[in-house]
């Protein structure tokens, strides 16, 4: 499902971030830049598994999946080329795109799940400062085995100075799926009657070598739920920001671009509005944060690679066509009607544990507490 007023936004910040580039350059900058929305139409699963973080052992929180049928404990790009379907509109892509889940927090202590609508809007795109073109250098498609993270879960503050804090958005819906506030960083104390939709920008400068995993034992630390340190096997060297977020310069130590992936979710916050109380805001991720700022997302590259660096390449998969997917020849034969990717049969869930409904007991699933 794609918002006309997110396409809008997006195609002027083309326009309003285009630099002006010197004559003498190696390579001119391009008339067209690449842009797609990648729509997925529903998740492949909701579960408590992370092939990122939490390779082989149920991850500490819940998380809302969407994309390829192979997603498991453990996932590494031959595994993602054994999906039989994907929920996504590109047959080829069987990647996994996945975030935590929300819950409303009743008066009484007990949890529900939020209703996640229209699936996921994942836009790829081009941020390529000119000077990178006067060196030569194009777009590069997603390695095999290539993962990556936006966010952090231990979050639970903002400070504007920092890129990586200005990369998640908060954007409350009014009744006819327009934008009617300015965005927010932190969940939103007030009613969204069009829906409550978050975005997460991931890092676009590459080091050209890391896949995102560890070559030794010496792993980062995540809190687990029990408050006491995990190993994650996650390794967020390989990455980074350019240097104002969405645009900017790479730094010479991450001087490759890959696509800049920005997620768009939207939750359906409103149906709870006749639950809300005075007070605190009532919304909480499934990883225990009532803030919002320890919101994350995880990409797990499952493309064909030639595939998708043709379409990086071709001007119809550009900027020109307003991220219109269906505009993009490199993909005609291979896209997947709405019709089809809601139809998806979805995974059987792998971690046992009820995350529908009303959970009683002052726990989200995994028996994580609100912080």
């Amino acid at each position: 499902m794609i918002f006309p007023t997110s396409l809008v936004w997006l195609t002027c910040l083309f326009t309003a971030t285009s630099a002006q580039q010197p004559t003498s350059c190696l390579k001119p900058q391009p008339t067209s830049q690449a842009f797609f929305v990648m729509g997925c139409g529903k998740p492949i699963t909701v579960d408590r598994l992370d092939p990122i973080v939490s390779p082989g052992r149920p991850s500490q929180h819940l998380h809302t999946v969407m994309g390829g049928s192979a997603f498991d404990f453990d996932l590494d790009y031959n595994k993602t080329q054994t999906s039989n379907r994907t929920t996504c509109a590109v047959s080829k892509d069987l990647s996994n795109y996945w975030v935590p889940t929300v819950y409303f927090h009743h008066a009484n202590g007990s949890f529900e799940a939020v209703e996640q609508v229209g699936g996921i809007n994942v836009y790829y795109q081009e941020r390529m400062d000119w000077t990178d073109y006067c060196a030569g250098r194009e777009l590069l498609a997603f390695p095999p085995g290539f993962r990556m993270m936006a966010g952090d879960t231990t979050r639970r503050d903002f400070n504007s100075s920092k890129v990586e804090h200005r990369a998640i958005e908060f954007i409350c819906l009014l009744t006819d799926g327009q934008e009617g506030l300015p965005p927010f960083h932190e969940f939103p104390n007030r009613t969204c009657n069009g829906g409550l939709q978050i975005r997460i920008r991931f890092p676009s400068c590459w080091d050209g070598v890391g896949l995102g995993t560890f070559s030794s034992s010496s792993n980062s630390s995540v809190p687990g739920s029990d408050s006491t340190p995990i190993a994650s096997a996650y390794n967020s060297s390989h990455v980074t920001y350019p240097s104002r977020l969405d645009t900017g310069v790479c730094p010479s130590t991450h001087p490759h671009r890959i696509p800049a992936l920005l997620y768009e979710m939207t939750w359906n916050v409103a149906a709870f509005n006749s639950f809300r109380s005075m007070g605190e805001q009532p919304f909480v991720f499934s990883n225990g944060d009532k803030t919002g700022y320890g919101y994350h997302a995880d990409f797990f590259n499952g493309w064909d690679v030639n595939l998708l660096q043709r379409a990086l390449r071709d001007p119809s998969c550009g900027n020109e066509t307003g991220g219109r997917i269906e505009m993009c020849g490199t993909f005609k034969e291979y896209l997947q009607s709405n019709e089809v990717q809601n139809g998806i049969g979805g995974l059987e869930q792998k971690v046992k544990g009820e995350w529908r409904g009303v959970l009683e007991g002052g726990e989200l699933p995994g028996g994580v507490r609100v912080e």
